[in-house]
């Protein structure tokens, strides 16, 4: 099922079509035929994929030798998981951005995930155009956190009472916040919102420590749960 925009390992690089994809990928999951199935998709999307391949360290070599600007991969494989890869990736291969598709809502795995440094932790059971909009938005340099997963997070790992928090904030730091919650870096911040890295860097540590947490994304999680079952505004909007 290889194609010009479609190799499983292993196989040799072909010309990339012309245009202009929104991304390169290296596709990785022990499930044969969902890969596969999902490289196809993604390539109709407008994605190429470099390389399909089904453990850890094939992908960890298909990075190394394509350079794609994404990393998609599944959590749990039969001989561990792909954190170690992940870490490598983001140490060795930067101009790679990491996205784990997986079936975990563990607290410990998300916080993993994003002390990593992963782009993005998005469920197995998401429609294929949630996915592909996951990975336009990790593709535009944001990152993105499965907002029911984040909610899981905050319930399960956080203090029981949380309630009323955001009002601990000022106006300006609930916009930082949202801008956390939309995938924005510091330096995105600083050109959406005319300020300077300092003062976002200011602003996102009063947020820490009000919010009584240590990390962007549980302070991202606080927020996911006080917006209780509301539906999450879509990826990039």
């Amino acid at each position: 099922m290889a194609s010009a925009s479609m190799r499983r390992e292993g196989e040799p690089t072909a010309s990339r079509p012309r245009g202009a994809p929104i991304a390169s990928l290296v596709v990785c999951d022990d499930h044969r035929l969902l890969v596969e199935a999902l490289a196809v998709s993604l390539v109709k999307e407008g994605f190429v994929v470099d390389a399909v391949t089904r453990r850890p360290g094939e992908a960890l070599a298909a990075v190394a030798r394509h350079r794609p600007d994404i990393l998609l991969t599944a959590l749990r494989f039969p001989t561990g998981d792909a954190f170690d890869t992940a870490r490598r990736v983001v140490e060795d291969h930067p101009e790679t951005r990491v996205v784990i598709l997986t079936a975990s809502a563990a607290p410990d795995d998300i916080l993993t995930a994003e002390r990593l440094g992963v782009a993005g932790y998005i469920r197995k059971d998401e429609r294929l155009d949630a996915i592909v909009a996951v990975l336009r938005h990790v593709a535009d340099g944001h990152r993105h956190f499965d907002k029911g997963l984040l909610r899981r997070l905050a319930s399960e790992s956080g203090p029981p009472a949380r309630s009323g928090l955001l009002d601990r904030l000022t106006t300006q730091e609930r916009v930082v916040l949202s801008c956390l919650s939309d995938g924005l870096s510091t330096s995105d911040m600083v050109e959406r919102l005319g300020i300077s890295s300092t003062t976002v860097r200011s602003h996102i540590q009063a947020i820490l420590s009000k919010l009584g947490v240590h990390s962007r994304i549980q302070a991202v999680a606080v927020l996911a749960e006080e917006q209780g079952t509301s539906r999450p505004k879509a990826v990039g909007q």
